[in-house]
């Protein structure tokens, strides 16, 4: 009998949940936004709770940083989904990564330095030891709740999404701390700005840096295909690997086959995208890279009720 989900409810400032039922027998897809803190309200509602001083400006950060566009792809794949009869359950965490990254882990993390071009868990900026605390402690009761659910979505043989989105070009910034606001938009000066490299359209993160795959062979395939078919490329492990520093590698590890990483470029759902202010998001922008993703995934649960 398919999982069901009536007991995961949102947690205020840490955790969004947004579940549909699927039709009687049809499996649920679990959908992580790890970094979906991407609004103005988000911000404010974290940062009215630390009580150190931060670097002046800071939102800027914020708006360059957060995963605009994945809210709203998750619900329109969850919409798309749920018109074939597949459940969703939509994890969005609400804690901006300007103050902690809930897709890294914690324990052992070097402030402030950017490791494999990974931001890390902790800015160097938060120096409260009451914000570090507190952060930690929203970090963990997020995990609480997204560990149970891959427990027992892709403990039962379920799949799981984790949707990103990403800058159209990967800058160069080496240190998070009381300087990042004034580097960053160093960064984005134009002349500056076209010297970093583009990233790709779509981005599948699935393998290690030892090159062990830890997705699904035919999943990924599937989903570049669907791309292929709207003549969007989409690549694999070509901005990032899979890195034990980070959460999602952490569950891709436990559950292999089971977990996809997905990268979707900011400047495609945008329009426009705007660095350091709020990017409006196209609908159809959405639509058009969410929907290859349903058509690749709803082929991946057909395959379960099978």
């Amino acid at each position: 009998m398919p999982a069901v989900f009536e007991d995961f409810v949102t947690v205020p400032g840490v955790c969004e949940v947004v579940y549909t039922p699927p039709r009687a027998g049809a499996p649920t897809l679990l959908v992580e936004l790890p970094h979906g803190a991407t609004r103005t309200a988000d911000y404010e509602a974290t940062r009215v709770r630390l009580t150190g001083t931060l670097p002046e400006n800071l939102e800027a950060f914020f708006y360059v940083n957060t995963d605009i566009g994945t809210p709203e792809s998750a619900q329109w794949l969850g919409e798309a989904l749920a018109a074939e009869g597949y459940g969703t359950l939509i994890l969005r965490c609400l804690v901006p990564r300007t103050f902690i990254d809930c897709n890294r882990v914690v324990l052992g993390a070097p402030a402030g330095a950017v490791v494999d071009g990974l931001t890390p868990a902790f800015a160097a900026y938060i120096e409260e030891p009451a914000d570090q605390a507190l952060l930690a402690e929203m970090h963990a009761c997020y995990h609480a709740l997204t560990e149970r659910a891959y427990r027992r979505l892709c403990g039962a043989g379920g799949l799981a999404l984790q949707l990103h989105s990403y800058a159209p070009r990967s800058v160069g910034i080496d240190r998070i701390d009381g300087q990042i606001v004034i580097a960053l938009r160093r960064a984005y000066e134009a002349a500056v700005y076209e010297t970093w490299p583009e990233r790709p359209a779509v981005d599948m993160i699935c393998a290690d840096g030892e090159g062990t795959m830890w997705s699904s062979p035919e999943l990924v395939g599937a989903v570049r295909a669907a791309f292929a078919a709207i003549n969007v490329d989409a690549r694999e492990n070509e901005t990032y690997k899979l890195h034990p520093a980070t959460m999602g590698y952490q569950y891709a590890r436990a559950y292999p086959g089971q977990v996809l990483c997905v990268e979707l470029n900011r400047g495609l759902l945008a329009e426009p995208f705007v660095p350091f202010g709020e990017s409006p998001i196209s609908p159809t922008n959405v639509e058009r890279m969410t929907r290859p993703l349903a058509v690749a995934l709803s082929q991946a649960l057909a395959r379960q009720v099978r």
